[in-house]
């Protein structure tokens, strides 16, 4: 077990990295600032500093500074910050940091990072880190180059990005069209996304004299599209008012437009048009926006293979959860509330959203094993029988036996089945306590008593909020964590004002 000391002034964040490093074994001290963590290590030995940058007083940079004057490479640093760039990367790791993990950050991110700090506390040689960075400094200096020599590689590295990423259509089109009016000049601009087999457009906008909007396309703008899908390649007029097909449709300029092709398939258009002048339109703009159209295309088959992989995960969400409604349609109120709270916990944490929708389906479905505990057991209103208790308890075991089989909600199986443990080690099925219980499982078994509690759940006395709250405080360090059950207290109470 290895001492470490988290240093950040956000209440939230000393939770969670405590959680998350406890959770894996380690001895954690939280400080609110850099002033306070040089108390706490002139006191006490660590293996590691895990620190905030942005802090009061003393911010991390300066604490980073202050333990390698003083104790070295026997402290090893990492740095935290949701406001990372290179530059901040090469400071830290010139002054000395290990690593630098931007928020919002995940379970297994930060786990690896202090794993391997822990397991290889050794500095690279200064010749080697030396390298590393004349190597850096080279790199910016041919970016810096390639940006003044062409804009256009900024922008398509602009939508590069956005296809990596793969938000949703309309960060995509409002990405592309905005970046390629500016590049080209064009007066008017119009993307649009088609829905799957043309069926109106999943996505549309404009740019017409210097404003956007959603609104539908032209009657010219229609004309030209049924042109694309009919020829599927790129259209360029150079002069409008003298091509016999577009002279009824413009009085004059030259138009470009590109298709977004998959196979035979268009996905999409962008048309540029432009009222004088044909310089916009030269070989260089056309190369440039074929591979813009390339990249939009890479960029909606991403996002609709993620809408469908999505539909695919939510559809099996749904079909357990629509089990669960069949068998009793309280059981499915309660989980969907359960959730709601978990995801309220989870927000509060800063997990990220990937994170955080992954807590709120095991939320969802923490109960999912009841599917096979008799309606008499669930329904009864009296105290039941030791023999209709222990038929109830094996719902969390039937539970980890479905959940183990769902790929896409990993340690699924582990947190259904602890979700009734207890803090103090008095739960079921396994007896673990504390930190030996999964994180998502001892936040679940805070959200779902809340809601036993506070809802008309068969076999349980109905209390108001504030009678929950305080039989919850009361069992605080028993039941619940105390720590989490706090944090859930206090963005509760945030949703009553």
């Amino acid at each position: 077990m290895s001492a470490i000391l988290v240093v950040d002034d956000e209440k939230s964040i000393q939770v969670s990295l405590s959680m998350i490093l406890s959770d894996a074994g380690h001895r954690i001290d939280i400080a609110a600032d850099g002033v306070e963590a040089l108390e706490y290590l002139q006191e006490t030995t660590y293996d590691l500093v895990l620190s905030d940058i942005r802090m009061p007083r003393m911010d991390g940079m300066a604490l980073l500074k202050t333990i390698q004057q003083q104790w070295g490479s026997q402290v090893p640093v990492i740095l935290i910050s949701a406001y990372a760039n290179e530059t901040t990367v090469t400071q830290a790791l010139d002054l000395g940091a290990r690593d630098l993990i931007v928020k919002p950050f995940d379970v297994q991110t930060v786990r690896d990072a202090v794993q391997y700090v822990l397991v290889k506390n050794v500095l690279p040689p200064i010749e080697e880190l030396s390298h590393k960075q004349k190597t850096k400094i080279e790199e910016r200096r041919q970016d810096q180059e390639t940006q003044k020599k062409l804009l256009e590689f900024s922008v398509l590295d602009e939508i590069g990005k956005t296809v990596g990423a793969m938000p949703g259509i309309e960060k995509i089109g409002s990405t592309i069209i905005s970046m390629v009016q500016q590049i080209l000049g064009a007066d008017n601009a119009l993307l649009v996304i088609y829905r799957t087999n043309r069926s109106g457009f999943l996505y549309r906008c404009s740019y017409v004299d210097g404003e956007v909007s959603l609104d539908d396309p032209s009657a010219t703008d229609d004309y030209v599209l049924e042109w694309l899908h009919k020829n599927r390649r790129t259209l360029y007029v150079r002069e409008v008012e003298k091509d016999p097909e577009f002279a009824d449709c413009f009085l004059s300029g030259s138009l470009l437009a590109v298709p977004f092709m998959r196979k035979s398939q268009v996905l999409g258009a962008i048309i540029l048009y432009k009222k004088t002048g044909d310089e916009f339109l030269d070989g260089g703009a056309q190369q440039f926006l074929s591979v813009m159209a390339s990249m939009a295309t890479a960029a909606i088959e991403n996002t609709h293979l993620y809408n469908e992989l999505k539909g695919y995960f939510q559809g099996t969400v749904k079909a357990l959860i629509a089990t669960l409604e069949a068998k009793d349609s309280f059981l499915y109120s309660h989980a969907v509330r359960t959730a709601r709270y978990a995801r309220m916990m989870a927000r509060s944490l800063k997990l990220n959203e990937i994170e955080q929708r992954r807590l709120e389906y095991l939320a969802m479905l923490h109960d999912i094993g009841k599917i096979a505990i008799p309606e008499t057991i669930l329904r009864q209103q009296s105290k039941r029988s030791e023999w209709e208790e222990r038929i109830l308890r094996t719902h969390v075991e039937v539970g980890e036996n479905i959940m183990c089989n769902i790929d896409f909600l990993p340690h699924g199986g582990a947190v259904v089945r602890h979700h009734h443990e207890r803090y103090d080690g008095q739960g079921y099925p396994d007896g673990l306590a504390r930190d030996a219980i999964p994180l998502f499982a001892r936040i679940i078994a805070i959200a779902n008593v809340f809601d036993m509690l506070t809802s008309d759940y068969p076999g349980v006395t109905r209390l108001d909020h504030s009678q929950a709250m305080k039989h919850m405080i009361r069992e605080a360090g028993k039941s619940f964590d105390p720590e989490l059950l706090k944090l859930f207290l206090e963005a509760f109470r945030k949703t009553l004002i």
